[in-house]
């Protein structure tokens, strides 16, 4: 590879001041609402580590890369900062050729701390086999990696686990998620007013909020809560605004300019989903299938063999195989049954849901309703109380995962692994457990005007837990019963 080749995605070795022409910078400069991802404290770029950044696509992974290198470029040498978008990267051995050329141009050089970022590097066949052997032969002292992927080598399947083999050597948390800004994130965006006083209960910092939420799903409301629920009214239309775009910056930033979203914006996640689907081997047309039954069954138990039945596909495994696909791209969630005795069921039935809201507007607008405007279905869909509900429940849900993680980091962290739901022989049903070794935490999501005594049955069976609401705060038989839009503040 032609170290002048290698340049062209790295205008900064000629001056560092070029890092402002790049267009990612650029389009940060000029978007209205900017966020800077959490997860960029939680790298430390001085160790000898090689990190992974997975998510969804469009979601900033990208940008959060040209972050670091612009604040890189404050205080490092320029040439020991290397970007390479992997996108074009035919193999690892294209790929081995382009690190070794930059290492072997660099350390003519200088022999400081290196930080070298893969950019899309899921697209490169066998790109493992590239990165062990360059850190086989060059070492990882004074080395630091970030690559990214959209669908990057699941580490628990992985039997290299080179990313996390890296950093373990220091300690490091080295496999991370970067997903669409928090409910929490979006309220502190869009009204700083607003989140100043959640910041009085220092509910911005990592250890409090952990201590809060963890009160919550203890039965327990937190004394900030009683506070902040004077907020309620504008949390509310917060959240509405947050379940139309979904945290996600492209729609952020067009509903706060223009007070709605384009079509083009709903298409372009939906062929980077159908792209997704398509590489992975499968076939949109059964894909499209599956998805249309997930959307009906969403937070209701299903079956592998329904959906199959539902839609004719050939086999039960074909089905189970594309929900799989679609977790692995962050696209859907599955939650399976636990029995109260906290036997794992992986067997039963499972709870299916989308993990963003606007990914399910997308989705849904093409699945049920192209003829018509995205943005309008999607706004029918969040004042239909039968629909908002269920987005609700699917929202609460990946903010739980998010939640468990900040009390549980690990780099093999899996929602599945601690998020359930139940369902007894009679009827019962809990819609999410949280389970911690062999704790068990309840949550109930009830998103409607009124509640009574039966709906605790759920919570009764496990003794503790939460119920989240449309708009109720109160301890109720040694529950903590609080507004989903307060709630996600403590995530």
């Amino acid at each position: 590879m032609d170290q002048l080749k290698l340049q062209k995605q790295n205008p900064w070795w000629e001056n560092p001041h070029r890092i402002e022409e790049d267009l990612k910078i650029q389009e940060l400069n000029k978007s209205t609402v900017k966020w800077a991802p959490r997860l960029l404290k939680h790298i430390d770029l001085e160790k000898n580590a090689v990190y992974s950044i997975r998510g969804p696509r469009q979601v900033g992974k990208t940008t959060a890369l040209k972050i670091i290198i612009r604040e890189l470029l404050k205080t490092k040498h320029n040439a020991n900062i290397f970007y390479f978008a992997c996108d074009d990267v035919k193999d690892y051995i294209q790929l081995g050729d382009i690190l070794e050329t930059y290492y072997d141009w660099l350390r003519n050089q200088n022999n400081e701390r290196t930080y070298i970022f893969l950019d899309e590097i899921s697209y490169v066949k066998e790109w493992q086999r590239a990165i062990k052997h360059f850190i086989d032969t060059q070492g990882n002292n004074n080395l630091t990696m970030i690559l990214t992927g959209s669908n990057i080598l699941d580490l628990k399947k992985s039997t290299e686990r080179l990313p996390g083999r890296v950093g373990e050597k220091e300690g490091v948390s080295t496999n991370k998620i970067l997903l669409p800004m928090k409910f929490a994130e979006y309220v502190e965006l869009r009204n700083p007013e607003i989140y100043a006083q959640v910041k009085k209960w220092k509910l911005h910092e990592h250890s409090t909020r952990n201590l809060d939420f963890q009160e919550l799903l203890m039965g327990k409301i937190p004394k900030s809560a009683w506070d902040l629920s004077r907020l309620s009214l504008a949390l509310d239309k917060l959240l509405d605004e947050y379940l139309l775009t979904g945290g996600i910056m492209l729609a952020v930033n067009e509903y706060h300019n223009t007070g709605r979203i384009s079509s083009q914006i709903y298409d372009l996640y939906l062929k980077q989903i159908v792209g997704d689907i398509t590489r992975a081997g499968r076939e949109e047309k059964t894909a499209k299938l599956i998805l249309g039954s997930i959307v009906k069954r969403m937070g209701t138990p299903a079956s592998w063999n329904g959906i199959r039945t539902e839609n004719d596909i050939a086999s039960s495994p074909t089905v189970e195989q594309y929900a799989y696909i679609l977790q692995d791209i962050f696209v859907t969630s599955i939650c399976y049954k636990l029995e109260l005795n906290g036997e794992e069921n992986h067997a039963s039935n499972k709870k299916l849901y989308f993990i963003n809201s606007f990914v399910y507007s997308a989705l849904y607008h093409w699945l049920f309703e192209n003829t018509r405007d995205p943005y309008t279905v999607s706004q029918e869909n969040i004042n239909n109380p039968e629909k908002k509900s269920i987005l609700i429940e699917s929202l609460v849900l990946n903010h739980l995962s998010r939640a468990i993680y900040n009390i549980r980091p690990n780099d093999l962290f899996d929602l599945s692994d601690h998020i359930y739901y139940a369902k007894t022989n009679k009827g019962i049903e809990i819609d999410f457990i949280i389970k911690l070794g062999n704790i068990l935490r309840g949550i109930e999501v009830k998103y409607q005007n009124s509640i009574n005594s039966e709906d605790f049955m759920g919570l009764r069976k496990l003794k503790q837990g939460c119920m989240i609401t449309k708009n109720r705060l109160e301890q109720r038989e040694g529950f903590a019963v609080i507004p989903a839009s307060l709630f996600l503040i403590y995530i």
